[in-house]
């Protein structure tokens, strides 16, 4: 499970805080330094600021430019999730197919209550490069939650897409399967909500 790395100081630690700062002149000297360097540490760990490690939970989450993968695994999801959408930005149907495993469905964009398969994904993607009104595509991601268990993998992703002279603003689930030493996608899924970076 990803969890945003922050410097938060939790009830427990808290409470042990004012616990070692309760009544410390009844305490023999050795433990009154100790409370002291306890209570200094404490209130140093809670005026340090949110840090930014490069994964969140919360809020649409982190640019996938800026993600920070954990391990190999993570670091070939990235890169998939990239190919994607330059392939999309290039209008390169090899390069976005490329992620796709042979079995892999998606929902469709022209009829949201249909799941199509891996030849309606690619007839999807062309009969859009051949729309003149296209006009510029832009793909913005940001990972909003990756797991990892064993060989399979979930991405859920805030999506900002420019495409048809305006942004679209989709909350996407990527799903994933190792095989054959590589990660592919089997499975997409989206669905439309309302613009998320301009909270």
């Amino acid at each position: 499970m990803i969890l945003r790395k922050v410097c938060v100081v939790s009830p427990a630690l808290r409470g042990f805080a004012l616990l070692l700062s309760a009544d410390v002149t009844r305490r023999p000297r050795r433990i009154r330094s100790l409370a002291g360097l306890a209570g200094c540490a404490i209130w140093f760990l809670a005026s340090l600021p949110s840090a930014d490690p490069g994964w969140a939970e919360h809020g649409p989450g982190v640019p996938i430019r800026d993600y920070a993968p954990r391990n190999a695994d993570e670091a070939a999801i990235v890169r998939l999730i990239r190919a994607v959408g330059e392939g999309w930005e290039r209008r390169d149907v090899e390069v976005i197919m490329s992620a796709y495993a042979p079995d892999a469905v998606q929902r469709a964009w022209n009829e949201p209550d249909r799941m199509i398969d891996r030849e309606g994904i690619r007839a999807e993607a062309l009969g859009a490069f051949r729309d003149p009104q296209l006009g510029t595509v832009r793909f913005q991601d940001w990972v909003h939650r990756l797991y990892i268990v064993n060989a399979s993998a979930l991405v859920e992703i805030n999506q900002k897409f420019h495409g048809w002279g305006r942004d679209h603003y989709y909350r996407d689930f990527w799903m994933l399967a190792r095989r054959d030493r590589r990660w592919w996608l089997v499975r997409y899924d989206y669905e439309p909500q309302p613009p998320f970076d301009r909270r």
